[in-house]
């Protein structure tokens, strides 16, 4: 069996067991990749990686995110950028269009509870602290109103914040727009909750839009009702605030070598089979990703209906930002805190965004960062 797994309890599993050579090769996510470099836990690929006779198939936007101080330190096996996914019946029952701006997502959002009458959430947002999926869905919003400025600049070891509290209260309102009201756009017994929650509630036909990506397909075999909800559902750039730009989050997925394997021939041969052109097609297609390599799209698994899916996701890859290569644990843990803060009602967006500013800062400062 093949990932995805629990991408917490994984990173704290390695970074305690790494120097015992076990396990060779770790999946993750590509801000694991920096803590990793930092520990020491795991080796660079470039010499692996330059004589692989497959290596040019490899799209490069995938593989820069992977390179800290000019060295491979992972090889990348899925990518997808995040856009929105909405049920077409849905919005064609209350006869609304795609929403192209925050406030048209919010308003829709909410004349879907209200005319469903709570049957159908108009929108689900992830707001779990420590869900993975949480800050990347935050950093998509703020990617779109810093104009696809990434949160930090990396040189060497200096690191420079780029947010600022005006930006952060845009993105709070929004999760504060979205959570409150008589019917609201996100269902209030939904805060706090994560991917968990969305992927099946979507599936299940709980929510008519979510910001998402696409292993999504994978949930079509659940039963009847998620195929048809699934089979139902476009994708679509990610809403815009006025005044913003349309920029989302790049995952990159990479699987790396332990720096203490015992056998690194035998996980370079192992990383070699998972990222494949026949392997990662049929994870990637079993799964809703997007192959990191091109080859892999012309294979049989990403034909017909499925390859079109993909494709409505592939197409938000070009306005896609993969996140600085920095210790993103506590600044994705701050983030969703200061989501918290305002949709619980314990801060205004605007002092949670300076709370948020301030507690970056300390991060930075504690030396945490890097």
């Amino acid at each position: 069996y093949f990932g995805p797994g629990d991408y917490g309890t994984i990173r704290k599993t390695f970074l305690v067991q790494a120097q015992t050579g076990t396990p060779d090769v770790v999946e993750g996510l590509l801000e694991d990749v920096h803590v990793y470099v930092q520990k020491g836990d795991i080796a660079p690929l470039d010499s692996y990686f330059n004589s692989w006779s497959q290596s040019s198939q490899f799209e490069k936007s995938t593989l820069a995110p992977l390179t800290i101080n000019g060295k491979l330190y992972g090889i990348p096996y899925n990518t997808n950028a995040r856009g929105l996914i909405y049920r077409t019946d849905v919005l064609a029952q209350y006869n609304l269009p795609v929403p192209k701006t925050w406030t048209d997502l919010v308003n829709e959002a909410r004349t879907i509870t209200k005319s469903s009458n709570k049957q159908v959430w108009g929108l689900f947002l992830c707001s779990k602290v420590g869900d993975p999926r949480a800050p990347q869905e935050f950093i998509s919003w703020y990617y779109q109103v810093s104009g696809g400025k990434n949160l930090f600049s990396v040189n060497g070891s200096n690191v420079t914040f780029n947010g600022t509290v005006d930006q952060f209260t845009k993105i709070l309102t929004l999760y504060q727009q979205a959570f409150s009201g008589s019917d609201p756009a996100v269902n209030p017994a939904d805060r706090g909750a994560g991917w968990p929650t969305e992927d099946p509630g979507y599936a299940a036909g709980k929510f008519a839009m979510a910001p998402m990506g696409p292993w999504l397909w994978g949930r079509r075999a659940n039963d009847a009702v998620a195929t048809k909800n699934i089979d139902n559902s476009k994708v679509a750039a990610l809403p815009v605030p006025e005044g913003g730009q349309n920029y989302t989050y790049l995952e990159v997925k990479p699987i790396m070598m332990n720096a203490y394997s015992k056998d690194k021939a035998g996980a370079w041969k192992l990383i070699e089979f998972i990222t494949s052109a026949k392997e990662m097609a049929g994870w990637d297609a079993s799964s809703g990703g997007i192959p990191a390599r091109r080859d892999a799209l012309d294979l049989p698994e990403f034909q017909g209906p499925l390859g079109a899916w993909i494709k409505m996701f592939a197409a938000n890859i070009p306005s896609g930002i993969a996140q600085a290569p920095v210790n993103w644990g506590p600044v994705a843990n701050a983030e969703m805190r200061a989501v918290d803060y305002v949709i619980y009602g314990q801060k205004s967006p605007a002092d949670a965004a300076q709370w948020l500013y301030s507690e970056i800062n300390n991060v930075i400062s504690s030396g945490n960062i890097l």
